[in-house]
């Protein structure tokens, strides 16, 4: 899709993610008694978080069959694809100090085994954080990588799992997103499952009601536009948006693209098989300080940064230009450049091949030829500091039109009108095109039956005024109609007048 599109289209794209995924792969409304919780060999216990051996059971909710220091953990042991979710509705959190979560990609063998990422949830006086857990089946080590929002019960947590992305959401909508890319230890493949701890030692003040789990949900919406309407934090849009490795991307506030961080921040837009002749144009927003641009070619899977960016440098524009992304941080400039940098104007960033071009305001500015890096992939924006934002966005497919071959009809019924003894008028039907008549060619012979043509003049319209002639002489006319690509059709019938003796 090239065009910009209505903000009706873009409504329906961004529906809720619960939506748009398929039903679970596993779930469980843990009805009945059951200690340790099994269910016919469908879980699995996490024992490097519980070296006592405490264990899940049930009594319709899940929640530990024993008081701290050990956690009940459990994995399923039903197979989910790399890329997955797992889902729980808090049943109870009685305290500060008791938490519940859902995890993912949960390692079920090998030297990492139990090994996950988990969302842990709590009131709002007590410890909510997404970690990645590293265990080794007797102990483990717990890495903060982000804080979270509080928890009351009947909350429905989902944390996803897709490529390097890990997010979360509450409630229908996106609380977190974190790529692991800049990570030196991620795990890329796993299982799901649940993890609760009994901080006041009261076990059923740590209750799951029920979980869910399945493949992760594919993006609500291909690529298209935007206009930042409405609040997100961070952006999402249909699940549509993704940080690039190392930043936090955007958010949206007041119909605009806001970078999160006071620093680089840039974003991907999710593609289920991203075009390699592609096209991604922002609006510019407000543009006093800072700079940022279109991205393209973003490798997804990369544990860097990738991809070839238009930088508008507001605050030296000659700074301006195209710029290769290096996934160990670097901003390398291949071809610099002096633009006006005025909001509301559009900038594209268009891949074809190895050839880049910049347009403004949908004319062509310059192509450059890069070295072959980043032959495919994602598109995206990019934002040096909150204070340069983007007012729109559109992206995808950049359409290869076929070249038009189709000439013009004739023109009919050429009429030729002697006024003067030096002038005579052409009138004539039009002619038609399956694109478009961009004009005429008028021709002139001197003679009633002359056959030597030759070309005197050009029209726009169906009319032609032919000056500066002989008086009382004969001249025949005959007129042909040109498209944009040149195609020129059949001539007209020819058409005969003598100017005036006097």
């Amino acid at each position: 899709m090239t065009g910009r599109v209505v903000a009706a289209l873009l409504a329906a794209m961004l529906i809720s993610i619960t939506a748009i995924a398929a039903g679970p792969i596993a779930s469980s409304d843990f009805a009945g008694a059951e200690n340790p919780l099994s269910e016919n060999g469908a879980w699995a216990a996490l024992t490097s978080l519980s070296p006592a051996g405490g264990r899940f059971q049930k009594n319709n909710g899940a929640f530990p069959n024993q008081s701290p220091p050990d956690h009940a953990g459990a994995r399923t042991t039903i197979a989910l694809p790399a890329d997955h979710y797992s889902e729980i509705v808090v049943g109870h959190v009685g305290g500060n100090t008791n938490n519940v979560g859902p995890i993912v990609r949960v390692q079920t063998s090998g030297a990492a085994v139990d090994s996950h990422y988990l969302w842990w949830a709590s009131q709002a006086s007590g410890v909510n954080n997404l970690y990645r857990i590293d265990a080794n089946g007797t102990s483990y080590r717990a890495d903060l990588i982000l804080p979270t929002s509080s928890v009351v019960d009947g909350d429905r947590l989902r944390l996803i799992a897709r490529g390097p992305v890990i997010y979360g959401i509450k409630n229908g909508v996106r609380e977190f997103i974190y790529n692991t890319g800049p990570d030196a230890t991620r795990y890329s493949a796993g299982t799901a499952g649940i993890l609760a701890w009994a901080g006041n030692a009261v076990e059923t003040d740590s209750q799951i009601a029920s979980w869910s789990a399945g493949a992760a949900p594919a993006s609500s919406g291909t690529w298209a536009s935007s206009s930042f309407i409405g609040a997100e934090n961070p952006l999402d849009e249909g699940d549509r948006w993704y940080p690039l490795p190392g930043y936090s991307g955007f958010r949206k506030a007041g119909g605009l693209a806001i970078g999160r961080d006071w620093g680089q921040n840039a974003s991907g837009v999710w593609s289920i098989a991203p075009p390699a002749t592609q096209y991604s144009e922002v609006t510019l927003g407000t543009v006093a300080s800072g700079g940022g641009g279109p991205i393209v070619r973003i490798d997804r899977t990369n544990s860097g940064q990738t991809g070839w960016l238009l930088f508008l440098a507001a605050d030296n524009p000659a700074n301006s230009g195209i710029y290769k992304l290096a996934p160990n941080g670097a901003f390398t400039a291949a071809r610099v450049f002096s633009p006006l940098i005025i909001s509301g104007d559009r900038w594209r960033l268009t891949a074809d091949g190895n050839t880049l071009t910049v347009s403004r305001n949908g004319v062509s500015q310059f192509t450059y030829v890069t070295d072959g890096s980043y032959a495919t992939g994602d598109v995206g924006i990019d934002a040096y500091t909150p204070a340069f934002t983007f007012a729109g966005w559109e992206g995808g497919e950049t359409v290869s039109v076929p070249p038009d071959t189709q000439a013009p009809t004739a023109p009919g019924a050429l009429t030729a009108i002697p006024v003067s003894a030096s002038q005579i008028n052409l009138m004539w039907t039009a002619a038609t095109d399956n694109v478009d008549v961009t004009g005429y060619l008028v021709e002139r012979c001197l003679g009633a039956a002359c056959a030597n043509f030759a070309q005197v003049g050009t029209s726009t319209s169906t009319n032609y005024t032919d000056t500066g002639l002989a008086a009382n002489t004969s001249y025949s006319y005959r007129v042909r109609a040109t498209d944009a690509a040149g195609n020129l059709g059949p001539y007209s019938s020819v058409a005969t007048a003598s100017t005036l003796l006097f």
